[in-house]
């Protein structure tokens, strides 16, 4: 079994990992902003301010299968759209949807997309958050227009209240326990220049962009959310793992870093949080880059 990263990277299973679960993700074309034909994402933007490079975001958004607002995201997203030149607002897409209980977006801004055509669902079931009823409703959507995504990335700030944070990772888990999506389906939660994901129990093969390999201060993690991970083992990590148990009040890998392999093979026996630096996502640390390679 395997589920890739933004292209179809495939390795012999034989020659990485001798399991019968083997995941491999590769997340590098999706940051070098090249399109792949065969490829099918959703970009989905969660009521949190836009931070990463506009170029970057022009580029992930009109590349994009689906594209989806969240609520107060719709207003990030169009504080986004006022930014832009005229010329790149005339070939920026629309929201294909709209979804929350919207009680943190302007009804102004609202009908203004509506008005323009975009697809308004409102959601206003509080057993969930916005982020996890927009997945359902995505889900919906993909169904009614009989389109199949291979990934979805998420833009939300992990910063500010860690109640929204453990939220949006509460979704990540939601996605796999209710079965919300297809099974082929990645989510990804990008916040600020990191990458986010769940390792599922199993075999990962994670390939490093070499921007995040080779970047001084560069950094990756590996947290066990909602239960402890009683083994885990890794190899090109800068502080490897060797059939070690990962738990809160015990030892958590935060800090990690890379020791420049191209690739960082991961074996762990319950779910863990990966979460790892993409420099060059954000203008701020793209200049914090070009200063310390000087």
């Amino acid at each position: 079994m395997t589920a890739n990263g933004i292209v179809n990277k495939k390795l012999p299973c034989n020659t990485i990992c001798n399991v019968i679960k083997c995941w491999q993700w590769d997340i590098s074309p999706f940051i070098e902003n090249v399109k792949q034909n065969s490829t099918k994402y959703a970009v989905v933007i969660l009521n949190r301010p836009i931070t990463q490079k506009q170029d970057f975001v022009k580029s992930l958004w009109n590349n994009a299968t689906v594209r989806v607002t969240v609520d107060g995201g719709t207003t990030h997203w169009n504080n986004f759209y006022k930014n832009l030149v005229n010329e790149d607002k005339k070939n920026i897409r629309l929201p294909d949807l709209i979804t929350g209980d919207f009680d943190s977006i302007t009804q102004d801004v609202l009908q203004e997309f509506k008005k323009k055509g975009c697809e308004a669902v409102h959601t206003p079931d509080q057993n969930y958050t916005d982020f996890t009823k927009a997945l359902i409703e995505l889900n919906n959507y993909n169904e009614q227009h009989k389109t199949e995504l291979d990934h979805i990335v998420t833009l939300g700030q992990n910063s500010g209240r860690i109640d929204q944070i453990l939220g949006n990772i509460q979704t990540l888990f939601l996605v796999r326990e209710m079965h919300i999506l297809p099974p082929k389906t990645n989510v990804y939660i990008m916040s600020d220049d990191t990458v986010s994901w769940l390792l599922s129990p199993g075999d990962h093969v994670i390939f490093v962009p070499e921007e995040t390999r080779t970047f001084k201060r560069s950094w990756c993690s590996l947290v066990p959310v909602g239960e402890s991970c009683d083994a885990v083992t890794t190899s090109g990590l800068k502080w490897n793992l060797n059939n070690q148990p990962l738990k809160f009040g015990s030892l958590v890998s935060t800090s990690n870093t890379f020791d420049r392999s191209e690739v960082v093979k991961i074996k762990c026996s319950h779910t863990l949080l990966w979460s790892m630096r993409v420099p060059s996502l954000t203008e701020k640390q793209r200049k914090k880059q070009i200063y310390l390679l000087k």
